[in-house]
C-alpha cells in the first residue's frame, strides 16, 4: 500500500507526479500530508480514500502548503481529512479551485454554517461537486464565496 512507503520517500522525489490517489485503511497522519506535500511539489490533483479517523491530532504540527493543487477529493474520507485540508491553520491550499465533497462532511466541520469562514481555505472555489441533493442554507456564501 502506498501508505507503507512513507519512509522512502525525499523531497522532490516525484517532482513530474501531477495526480495523486491516496488509499488505505490505516489513518493518514500531518506529517504523512506534510511528506506528500514535499515530496510531490508540483502536484494538481489529490484524492483521499480513507475512512480511519486521525490518531494525532491533538500535537503540533508543521505547516503544511499544497502551492500548486487545484482539485481536491475528499468524498471518500473520515472528517479528520476535510479538517485537514478545510482550516488554513493546518494546510494552506492557495490554488484549490475545485473540490469533491459530502454534503454532510461540510456541516459538520463548519458546525452547520456557523464557525467564521474567514479560517478556511476554499473561499477562491469556483467549482463544488456534492454528489446528492441539498438546500444550501442562507449563509452558504460566506464559507464558498466563489460559488
Amino acid at each position: 500500500m502506498f501508505h507503507n512507503l512513507t519512509n522512502s520517500f525525499t523531497s522532490g522525489m516525484f517532482d513530474k507526479v501531477r495526480w495523486l490517489i491516496m488509499a488505505d485503511t490505516r489513518p493518514f497522519e500531518h506529517e504523512f500530508f506534510n511528506i506528500i506535500s514535499q515530496s510531490f511539489p508540483v502536484l494538481r490533483t489529490l484524492s483521499v480514500e480513507n475512512y480511519e479517523p486521525q490518531k494525532n491530532k491533538q500535537h503540533s504540527f508543521a505547516f503544511i502548503t499544497f502551492p500548486h493543487l487545484v482539485f481536491l477529493n475528499l468524498e471518500l474520507t473520515h472528517i479528520d481529512y476535510v479538517e485537514q485540508f478545510f482550516f488554513e491553520r493546518k494546510t494552506r491550499l492557495p490554488r484549490l479551485l475545485h473540490l469533491t465533497i459530502k454534503y454532510q462532511s461540510l456541516v459538520m466541520i463548519t458546525n452547520n454554517f456557523t464557525i467564521n469562514p474567514t479560517c478556511l481555505n476554499f473561499a477562491q472555489l469556483k467549482n463544488l461537486v456534492i454528489n446528492e441533493h441539498f438546500v444550501r442554507p442562507e449563509n452558504f456564501h460566506l464559507y464558498l464565496p466563489g460559488l
